[in-house]
C-alpha cells in the first residue's frame, strides 16, 4: 500500500513540472531533473537489530549537454553544480530519523536525539565509465550538530540499454560529538537505563557494501531495487547500547521510484 501511494504521489505531483519548465529563464534551459523518493527499511537507529520503514527524497541535477550518470540510493539529495561529466560537486543533504524511547523500548532511559538535518557538499568521479568514486562531507541541523562523512565505490554494469547494475563499498565517518551524541552513555543515563557508563570516540563508525538494479521506463521513470550491509566499527561497535541491547550487523532494504525531465522541453 505504501509503494501504492508514493507511486499515486509522484505520479500526480511530477506530471505537471515538464510544462511548468516552459517558463523558466534561458540559463536554466537544459539541466535535466531527477526527482523522487525512496521507500526503506532501515534499523531503527544505528546499532539495532529491529528494522522500521523510512521515507526519503531523491533529487540530482545533470548539466546541459552532460552524459547521464550513474546514482546510487543512498546519495540522498545531491544536485550536481559543476558537473564536467567525469567529475561533480555539488551540495549534499541527508535526513536522520529522531531516537526516541517512545519508538523502542530497548533505548528507556538514554537521552532522546532529535530529526536531523545533515547538509554539506560531495564530490564524484568516473575514472572510466564503469566506476564511479564518491565522497561527502555534512554538518547535522537539529537532533545531532556534529561532523559525519562518507565515502564509497560503485561498480557499474548495464547489461541492456534499460538495465543498470551495481555494486560496491562503503565507509561511514563521525566525529567525536557524533559518536558521543549516538553512542555514549553518561552517569545519569547509565543510572536511568541500566547501561554501563561509555565515552564514545569519533573516527570510522561503520563499513560495508552495497547493490542495487535499476530498470528505466519511457517518459523518464526508473524503478529501483537496492540492499546494503553495513558492520559498526570503533566505538559505535563497543557501545553497550549496541553489545547488549542491539547488533553491529546492520542491514537496509528497499525501493525506489524517479522521474526525469529535461527544463525548457
Amino acid at each position: 500500500m505504501l509503494s501504492r501511494i508514493l507511486t499515486a504521489s509522484l505520479s500526480l505531483g511530477l506530471a505537471t513540472l515538464p510544462a511548468a519548465s516552459q517558463s523558466l529563464p534561458e540559463a536554466a534551459r537544459g539541466w535535466t531533473v531527477t526527482l523522487g523518493g525512496t521507500v526503506t527499511a532501515v534499523p531503527l537507529w544505528m546499532g539495532s537489530s529491529r528494522l522500521g520503514p523510512m521515507i526519503m527524497p531523491r533529487l540530482s541535477l545533470r548539466a546541459p549537454g552532460a552524459p547521464e550518470r550513474f546514482s546510487s540510493f543512498d546519495d540522498g539529495i545531491a544536485p550536481a553544480i559543476v558537473d564536467l561529466g567525469w567529475l561533480r560537486l555539488g551540495p549534499n543533504a541527508s535526513l536522520v530519523g529522531a531516537r526516541r524511547a517512545s519508538d523502542d523500548a530497548r533505548l528507556a532511559g538514554l537521552a532522546e536525539v532529535g530529526f536531523t538535518v545533515e547538509a554539506g557538499a560531495f564530490a564524484e568521479l568516473f575514472p572510466v565509465e564503469w566506476l564511479r568514486l564518491r565522497a561527502a562531507v555534512r554538518h547535522g541541523i537539529g537532533g545531532h550538530a556534529a561532523l559525519v562523512g562518507n565515502a564509497g565505490a560503485d561498480v557499474i554494469w548495464r547489461p541492456a540499454p534499460r538495465w543498470t547494475v551495481s555494486a560496491g563499498p562503503r565507509t561511514f565517518f563521525g566525529s567525536d560529538g557524533y559518536a558521543s551524541r549516538y553512542f555514549s552513555v553518561s552517569a545519569a543515563e547509565s543510572l536511568a537505563s541500566g547501561l554501563g557508563p561509555y565515552q564514545a570516540r569519533g573516527g570510522l563508525m561503520k563499513y560495508g557494501a552495497v547493490a542495487q538494479v535499476s530498470y528505466r521506463f519511457d517518459a523518464g521513470w526508473t524503478v529501483t531495487g537496492f540492499a546494503a550491509y553495513d558492520r559498526l566499527a570503533g566505538s559505535a561497535a563497543a557501545a553497550p547500547l549496541v553489545t547488549q541491547r542491539g547488533s553491529a550487523n546492520q542491514v537496509t532494504v528497499g525501493s525506489s521510484l524517479t522521474y526525469s525531465f529535461t527544463l525548457g522541453q
